[in-house]
């Protein structure tokens, strides 16, 4: 588990190397798992104490090229998370 005060850090620092993504409710974590079913991959991040699930197309899983341990972030917009590898 990451210190608090460490994550924030973190959390800001990637903020500042993505500054052209309009969505501020970014939620910067690792990847737990992801699942593949055909043409789509369930993503888990955790994300604090908590747990981020997104449905995404395997092919942008796989670009993404999303593995468990590394650092991800979920993009929230209205009904929809999209995953951003980081």
């Amino acid at each position: 588990m990451i210190p608090e005060r460490l994550f924030h850090r973190d959390v800001e620092s990637f903020r500042q190397l993505v500054p052209k993504i309009s969505g501020r409710n970014q939620l910067i974590g690792r990847v737990l798992e992801v699942k593949y079913d055909g043409l789509i991959a369930q993503v888990t991040l955790s994300i604090g104490k908590d747990r981020v699930t997104s449905i995404i197309t395997a092919e942008a899983a796989k670009e993404l090229r999303l593995k468990p341990g590394q650092r991800a972030a979920a993009l929230v917009k209205a009904t929809e998370v999209m995953i951003l590898r980081v």
